[in-house]
């Protein structure tokens, strides 16, 4: 099961122009208990901004996950309590950060259009197979469904305060336009479909025979009898079976990472929709190439111009803004740590440094 809110462990909220757009897809099954659903207080005020209880509950599990994945018990008796109070002082820190780019947001005056962060959240959601799994995920993670539109909310204005803060470090559209004209091909993008047909063996007979169904596959497409992703579905061998052939990206003609063979034909095609008229043998067998989608033309590049050429500036920029902006926030309510480790070697313990834990309940 996906969840897609582009979030990062432990540097959320440092954004460059392309790092929020591609993403960040990242986020799988955690370890939480169950959420009561009910109004909680905040888990935190930051600049007077609210933290909701449920967010901070998201990153702190992330983190369980997270130290999990490399093979890390957090419930073993020696250092468990020590990594959990690692993972609940940088959930502080990652929430501690969100309150502050809300509040810098509000003071320059940022807004975000809630039919945005609605999409958003459709989006989100379109990831599980249905409102139940929905239901199931939020209720696993602790969150509400208002705590997510939190995260996105804040996700988006995130964005616009990047943008905000480099307002004065910018191109001109004289100087982008120049850059884009000499090399349209290295910022022009497209989206392909495939359906692949392989050969059963190596000998020519088997890869005839490949060709042949491929044929047999276009022909179909041809005259309607069937469509690209329903042949798709039927033949084949990757995980573009169930994506009905969409190999899912968008890439330019400069940067393909496609074999040479495909992206020559797959490039050639112009039109949305436009299957190639032959299959195309690859390494791999047959190809019927459709193209999905293409983005092109100078706005289509403009960000990823003005990022290619002012990316690293304009991201040093922000960070700067935001780790002074962090280094100065009021906390008028601070969270109540629930794992503390502390260091007894000065009380003289053999010179030793043990680790106790002044409270290990887990709340979350």
């Amino acid at each position: 099961m996906k969840f897609n809110l582009n979030l990062k462990w432990p540097a959320v909220g440092r954004k460059t122009a392309t790092a929020l757009c591609a993403l960040l897809c990242l986020l799988l099954a955690l370890t939480l208990a169950g959420c009561t659903g009910k109004a909680e207080k905040p888990a935190m005020v930051v600049n007077d901004v609210a933290v909701p209880q449920g967010v901070l509950n998201y990153y702190i599990n992330y983190g369980k996950d997270y130290l999990a994945s490399y093979g890390i018990d957090i419930n073993d008796a020696e250092t468990g309590a020590q990594y959990m109070s690692l993972i609940e002082e940088q959930g502080v820190d990652i929430v501690t950060e969100i309150a502050v780019v809300r509040s810098l947001a509000k003071e320059a005056g940022l807004t975000v259009a809630p039919e945005q962060v609605t999409e958003n959240l459709q989006t989100e959601k379109s990831y599980f197979t249905d409102d139940a799994a929905w239901q199931e995920w939020l209720t696993t993670y602790q969150l509400t469904e208002d705590d997510v539109k939190w995260i996105l909310e804040y996700q988006l204005l995130s964005d616009a305060l990047f943008d905000y803060v480099n307002q004065d470090l910018t191109m001109t559209d004289e100087e982008v336009a120049a850059i884009y004209n000499a090399a349209p091909a290295d910022y022009d993008t497209y989206r392909f479909g495939h359906i692949l047909i392989t050969p059963d063996g190596d000998d020519d007979a088997a890869w005839a025979a490949a060709l042949q169904t491929a044929n047999e596959a276009l022909a179909k497409i041809n005259d309607g009898s069937a469509t690209f992703e329903e042949l798709a579905a039927q033949y084949n061998p990757d995980s573009t079976q169930a994506t009905g052939g969409d190999l899912g990206q968008y890439v330019s003609q400069n940067a393909s990472p496609y074999v040479e063979e495909f992206s020559q034909a797959a490039f050639a095609l112009n039109e949305i929709g436009q299957v190639s008229a032959a299959p195309v043998r690859s390494s791999f067998g047959y190809h019927l190439i459709k193209l999905l989608d293409k983005k092109s033309g100078l706005e289509n590049a403009r960000d990823a111009i003005i990022d290619a050429q002012l990316g690293e500036a304009r991201t040093a920029k922000y960070n700067d803004y935001l780790n002074e902006a962090v280094a100065n926030a009021v906390v008028s309510q601070e969270y109540q740590r629930q794992y503390v480790v502390e260091n007894n070697a000065e009380n003289g313990q053999n010179g030793e440094n043990d680790t106790n834990t002044t409270n290990t309940t887990d709340n979350n």
